[in-house]
C-alpha cells in the first residue's frame, strides 16, 4: 500500500519495500503531507514495486497505508 513520506523521511519498511517515489497532485502545494509523526513538510507518494509497475502503467490513484495519513486543509 502507498505510504506518505517527504523526502527527510524516507520510508524503510519491516514488511513492505518502497522502491520508488511520486508528487503528489499539486506538489509541493498539496494536501498530502509527510507520514512521519512530528513532521509537517509536503508529503511524496512512496509506492512499492507492484504499484511503481501500474503507475507506469498510467495507474494514478493508490489506497494508502492509513494509519500513518495526515491531512491539511486549505486555510
Amino acid at each position: 500500500m502507498a505510504f506518505s513520506r517527504c523526502l527527510g523521511h524516507v520510508p524503510h519498511g519491516r514488511t513492505r519495500n518502497y522502491t520508488m517515489h511520486v508528487r503528489p497532485v499539486g506538489y509541493p502545494n498539496t494536501a498530502l503531507v509527510c507520514g512521519s509523526k512530528e513532521c509537517c513538510e509536503p508529503g511524496l507518494i512512496w509506492l512499492e514495486d507492484f504499484e511503481a509497475d501500474a503507475y507506469r502503467n498510467g495507474e494514478r490513484i493508490f489506497m494508502a497505508f492509513t494509519t500513518t495519513m495526515k491531512m491539511k486543509a486549505e486555510s
